[in-house]
């Protein structure tokens, strides 16, 4: 009779060990609105940092899936001030064309350096980026 209850208590504490567990490891889903529309794209955004002075500015950016960042990175990538409709170009060189990493699987933060003319993006401001059709508005500017 001991064995059966010293048996129940380990598979009731088995059960209240692993269920937690178990809901932990779902799928991650972000509760930010930005983050969530990011992961749309297969991205998380990390930020974006001004760099020389405020002459370009840096999106930090993290491949959350692949496949997904893959696609939608393939094409025009745009950053602009919140509130602005003039586009930041993707800063490019003669030599090495677009300073802009292609995705990979890594799981490491990854850049993509944009000309900031006029300083339009500001420190302590809000950006904004266009992926395609999709605009990812209030990412922090620091």
């Amino acid at each position: 009779m001991r064995m059966k209850k010293t048996c129940r208590a380990i598979g009731f504490l088995a059960v209240a060990i692993a269920l937690p567990l178990a809901v932990a490891c779902g799928p991650r889903v972000p509760s930010d609105p930005l983050q969530a529309k990011a992961w749309e794209h297969g991205i998380e955004i990390l930020g974006v940092q001004l760099m020389g002075g405020g002459d370009f500015a840096r999106l930090n950016y993290r491949v959350v899936d692949y496949e997904k960042a893959k696609r939608s990175l393939k094409g025009e990538v745009q950053l602009s001030a919140e509130g602005s409709e003039r586009p930041l170009p993707v800063a490019s060189t003669g030599r090495l064309g677009p300073l802009r990493q292609r995705p990979n699987a890594s799981g490491r933060p990854q850049f993509m350096l944009f000309t900031n003319f006029g300083h339009s993006v500001q420190k302590g401001g809000r950006a904004q980026l266009q992926i395609g059709d999709s605009r990812l508005t209030g990412i922090p500017v620091s």
